[in-house]
C-alpha cells in the first residue's frame, strides 16, 4: 500500500512541468520565502503589491522548502515521501478501533484519494499539514498522556495558522476517545488537564514566532500580517464566498499603500468587521447566503474555479471519488462500528475547517486534510453496508434460482377422473339420498 502511494505521488509529481502553476501565486510567494531564508536568513518576500512583508506566512512550510533547497522537484518528490506516510498513519488511526481489513480499506482510500496526489506536486502548505494532522492523530489515539500527539498538532500551526484551536479540540475529542483502565494506567506522570496541556504546548510552539516578531516588527504578531487581508476577502460587498482579491486594486484599497504591514493588517480587518456588522443589521440574509456558499465550496464534490471546474477529467475525477467518500463517511458516522468518542475525533478537523473557513474563504482544498480521517469513517461504513448489500444480493438470486426450478418442474397434467365426472357426480347425489 505504501508503495502504491509513492509510485503513484513521484509520478505525478515528477510528470508535471518544473515550472510553478501561475494559477497559485502562493506557490511564487513560499518559494520566495525559501529562497531569501536560504540566501539571506531572513523570513521576508516582496508582496506584488505592497513590497517587503516580514510576517505575512507562517514560517513552517517555507523552512521545509528550504531544507529541500528551494527546489521545485525536490520539494515534490519530498512530499510525495511525507504524503505516502499518511497511508501508513491512517491504517494506525483505523486500527485503534477496526478490525485489520478495514483499516486496509481506509488505508487504501488514502492511498488513490486525487485530491492527496494532486497537492502533493504543488508548492503549497496542504500535503505538509495533512501529514502532520494525520500522525498527530495517530499519536493521539495510541500514546497515553496525548503529549506527543499534541506537540505535533501544535508544530502544524505553523504551517497552516488556521489551525491554532485545533490542538484543543483534537486533544478533548481524544480523551473520551482513548478512555479506558489501561490508557489511564499507561499516563505519564505529567498530568495536566487535557485543555490547559494542549494550550500550553500550541503556546511554547508559538512562542519563537512571537519572539522573532517582536524582535523583527517591534510588536506582538501572534499568527501573521496577512489575517486581515484574508478576513476582508471573505466579507466585502462583492464577496461570493471564494478568494477574489482584486479589492487590492480598487478605491478602497489605496489607503492602505501607505501603511506598515502591522497598520495595513488591521486596516482589513477593521473593514471587515464593519461590513459584517452593517450587514447584520441592514441584510442578514446576506450573511447567511455568504456563508453557504463558502460551505458548498469548501464541501463541493468538484472543482469549482474557473481554472480547473472548466475540465471535464478533473470533474469526473473529482465526483467519482468524493460522491462514495462522503456517502460512505456518513454512514460510518451514524453506524455503531466505531465507538461514538472515536467518531467524534475522526470527524472533528472536518467541523474544524468547515467553521473556520466559514468566517473566511472556502475552497476544497481547505478540507483535504480532513480527507484521510474521513477515509476510516468510509471504511468502517463499507465495512456496515457491505455485507447487508451482499446477503440483499444473495437472497435475490436465490428467489430466482427457486422460481425458475419450480417452473421448470410443474407440467399440464389432465385429472386421473376427468372422463368419469358424471358417475362421480351420481354417487355423491345417492349418497345424499340416503339420508332421511
Amino acid at each position: 500500500m505504501l508503495l502504491l502511494a509513492l509510485g503513484l505521488r513521484l509520478g505525478w509529481g515528477l510528470s508535471r512541468p518544473s515550472a510553478i502553476d501561475a494559477r497559485l501565486p502562493d506557490q511564487r510567494e513560499y518559494l520566495q520565502l525559501a529562497e531569501n531564508l536560504l540566501r539571506h536568513g531572513r523570513l521576508v518576500m516582496d508582496h506584488d503589491r505592497f513590497g517587503p512583508v516580514r510576517a505575512y506566512r507562517m514560517p513552517g512550510y517555507p523552512l521545509f522548502l528550504a531544507l529541500c533547497g528551494a527546489s521545485v522537484t525536490a520539494a515534490r518528490m519530498a512530499q510525495a515521501v511525507i504524503d505516502a506516510s499518511v497511508v501508513l498513519a491512517v491504517y494506525l488511526v483505523a486500527r485503534r478501533w477496526l478490525s485489520a481489513p478495514t483499516a486496509l480499506l481506509a488505508s487504501l482510500a488514502t492511498a488513490l484519494n486525487p485530491f492527496q496526489i494532486y497537492f502533493a506536486a504543488l508548492i503549497l502548505s496542504e500535503t505538509l499539514f495533512t501529514a502532520m494532522l494525520a500522525w498527530g492523530t495517530a499519536l493521539l489515539a495510541w500514546r497515553p498522556g496525548f503529549l506527543w500527539g499534541g506537540i505535533v498538532l501544535a508544530l502544524a500551526v505553523h504551517v497552516r495558522p488556521s489551525a491554532v484551536f485545533l490542538p484543543l479540540a483534537m486533544g478533548y475529542c481524544a480523551v473520551f476517545a482513548t478512555h479506558s483502565a489501561e490508557m489511564r494506567r499507561r499516563r505519564g506522570w505529567l498530568r495536566l488537564p487535557v485543555g490547559a496541556g494542549m494550550l500550553l504546548l500550541t503556546a511554547a510552539a508559538l512562542t519563537p514566532w512571537w519572539l522573532r516578531n517582536l524582535n523583527v516588527l517591534e510588536s506582538w504578531v501572534w499568527l501573521t500580517t496577512n489575517g486581515g487581508i484574508t478576513r476582508y476577502d471573505g466579507f466585502n460587498p462583492d464577496a461570493t464566498g471564494a478568494s477574489d482579491q482584486s479589492f487590492l486594486d480598487t478605491a478602497v484599497a489605496a489607503p492602505a499603500y501607505s501603511l506598515n504591514e502591522l497598520a495595513r493588517d488591521r486596516y482589513f480587518a477593521d473593514l471587515a468587521s464593519s461590513y459584517i456588522r452593517e450587514t447584520w443589521q441592514d441584510d442578514p440574509a446576506r450573511l447567511l447566503k455568504l456563508t453557504l456558499a463558502k460551505l458548498a465550496r469548501t464541501w463541493s464534490p468538484m472543482p469549482l474555479s474557473a481554472e480547473f471546474g472548466g475540465r471535464a477529467l478533473y470533474r469526473w475525477i473529482a465526483l467519482s471519488w468524493c460522491v462514495p467518500l462522503f456517502a460512505l463517511a456518513l454512514v460510518g458516522l451514524c453506524r455503531r462500528e466505531l465507538p461514538r468518542p472515536a467518531r467524534a475525533l475522526l470527524v472533528a478537523p472536518a467541523l474544524y475547517f468547515t467553521v473556520i473557513h466559514a468566517m473566511s474563504v472556502g475552497s476544497l482544498r481547505y478540507r483535504v486534510p480532513a480527507e484521510p480521517l474521513l477515509s476510516v469513517l468510509a471504511a468502517a461504513g463499507a465495512t456496515a453496508i457491505l455485507p447487508a448489500i451482499a446477503e440483499g444480493l444473495r437472497r435475490v438470486a436465490g428467489r430466482r434460482v427457486s422460481v425458475k426450478a419450480s417452473g421448470n418442474d410443474q407440467s399440464p397434467q389432465q385429472p386421473a377422473d376427468a372422463g368419469n365426472g358424471g358417475e362421480q357426480g351420481e354417487a355423491q347425489r345417492n349418497a345424499a339420498g340416503e339420508r332421511p
